[in-house]
């Protein structure tokens, strides 16, 4: 079967078109680490490595994407989850106000403090279902990280 000119034509506009869109997208590239990781650690977050099932098994429960404040031995932390790595990253007042300057010189937004008293009750509650529902004492003593 012998193709027309235009029939020709169409074929290698569609197989240009393909080219094209094959590379474009490049699936070995490494994945850029989101910023919040990035100035957290930079800010002095600890890596805490999720170690065995049970740990793995609590990361999820932290809502992703936001730092939460806990108390561990009497101190109160700072903990944000990063389930891909396996890990939680954590630190103490002076880290979580160096993470919130950096968020102002990258022009990130603030968090708004009058939002979050407006949902405060709420928030309580939820935080001590899920405080009472993560069990800390599979993680290591948050202060032998060399504060």
């Amino acid at each position: 079967m012998k193709l027309s000119t235009k029939q020709l034509a169409k074929v290698a506009s569609l197989a240009m078109i393909a080219l094209v869109a094959g590379c474009g997208s490049n699936p070995t590239a490494p994945p850029v680490a989101p910023l919040n990781e990035s100035l957290l650690s930079a800010a002095g977050f600890k890596t805490v490595l999720a170690t065995n099932d049970k740990q793995l098994q609590e990361i999820p429960k932290l809502p992703a994407g936001q730092i939460t404040v806990m108390s561990n031995t009497g101190k109160n932390f700072f903990v944000y989850p990063d389930l891909a790595k396996k890990q939680i990253y954590v630190g103490t007042e002076k880290q979580y106000q160096a993470y919130l300057k950096l968020r102002a010189q990258n022009n990130l937004p603030a968090t708004d403090p009058e939002a979050s008293y407006a949902k405060q009750d709420e928030a309580m509650r939820k935080a001590i279902v899920r405080d009472n529902s993560v069990y800390w004492e599979l993680f290591p003593d948050f202060n032998g990280l060399g504060w």
